[in-house]
Order: C-alpha cells, then sequence, then structure tokens
C-alpha cells in the first residue's frame, strides 16, 4: 500500500513538473518533492524524520552564549567517612541559564580552573541538570535561571588541588565550557 502511493505520487509529480520552465528548476523542485515524500514516508513508519542542513536556531538570543553563568562561592567539604559521603571536596556554586528554545535535560561540559596568570590548574567533566524534585520539574526550562553546586573529589597529594582549595576566588578563574546538550524532547546538539 505504502509503494503503490509513492509510486502514484511520484507519477504525478512528474506529471505536475512536465510544465516548469527550465531542467534546473524541474529538478530542483523534484528534489523538494522527493524530500517531502521521503518525510512522509519516515512519518508512517514511524521513523525520525531528517532535518535539513540548514538548522533552526537553538538559541533564544543569538548574541548570548548557550548558557550563562555566574560563580557564586568556592568551599570545601570535608567528608564525614560515610557510605554517601566519604571523600573530601571542593565545591563550586554557581547561577546557571539555560539559553536555548526547548527543554534540557542534561548539559555536558569541562570545569577548569586558572591560576591568576592564566596556567590551567585542572580540568573536570560536569553534567549540569536539575536535581529531582517531586513538587517541581526537573527539566531545565528556555531562559531559566538555577543554582548548582559541581564538585571536584580532592586528593591532598594533588598540588594543584591543595592550591585550588587554599586559594581565594581572587586569585583563581573558574570557567564553565560546554560541548554537548540533551534536550527533554530526545534531540541532542553538540556546542562549539
Amino acid at each position: 500500500m505504502k509503494k503503490a502511493t509513492a509510486i502514484f505520487l511520484s507519477v504525478l509529480t512528474v506529471a505536475h513538473f512536465s510544465s516548469a520552465n527550465s531542467l534546473e528548476d524541474r529538478v530542483n523542485q523534484l528534489e523538494q518533492k522527493v524530500k517531502q515524500l521521503e518525510d512522509r514516508l519516515n512519518q508512517l513508519e514511524g521513523r525520525p524524520i531528517i532535518q535539513n542542513k540548514q538548522k533552526e536556531s537553538i538559541l533564544l538570543n543569538e548574541n548570548k552564549p548557550a548558557v550563562e553563568y555566574v560563580l557564586l562561592e568556592k568551599k570545601f567539604h570535608k567528608g564525614e567517612n560515610k557510605l554517601y559521603d566519604r571523600d573530601d571536596k571542593i565545591l563550586f556554586v554557581f547561577n546557571i541559564t539555560s539559553n536555548f528554545k526547548k527543554d534540557v535535560d542534561v548539559i555536558y561540559g569541562n570545569l577548569i580552573v586558572y591560576d591568576k596568570n592564566g596556567n590551567e590548574l585542572l580540568v573536570q567533566p560536569v553534567k549540569v541538570y536539575k536535581p529531582l524534585d517531586i513538587l517541581k520539574t526537573n527539566k531545565i526550562r528556555p531562559g531559566e535561571t538555577f543554582r548548582k553546586t559541581l564538585e571536584i573529589i580532592y586528593e591532598d597529594d594533588k598540588p594543584n588541588l591543595r592550591y585550588v582549595k587554599d586559594a581565594s576566588l581572587n586569585e583563581i578563574k573558574v570557567e564553565l565550557k560546554f560541548n554537548k546538550v540533551e534536550f527533554s524532547d530526545g534531540s541532542i546538539e553538540f556546542l562549539n
């Protein structure tokens, strides 16, 4: 049934486009029609529709970064030697704002710490998401700002970690570089 419908539409399309002005116009029109037919067939078969190469912007405002952040504080947490709290940690508390047009589940990237001379002290992969809350959604809404604590496990034998632990915020620069986002609708985007 699907093949018969596709063949019928193809014959109808060829007949319609035979009256087009030039060969180039007819080819362009046929390419557009074939793409539409492929999308319809994929939709009928339950397959995802392949997006055009020219994507619509995923950002609320092109002049702003995809994710904005403000470092509020750095603190140290001493582990209590319990099952769920064994490690000492350096904690960075941020306000994070999503500038995406749709709901986000997780944003991936790196937390990078530099000394005041610009030397890289450490790089820590991070996942930014909202914690599960029974009363509210854990999706990050478009334009929403929320508080997120990112942690680095502290090891006393590493001098760079000791420096980061003891330094004030005036003595270090903390940066978040995001590279991937998973949206709530299941789509994924890679960021520059």
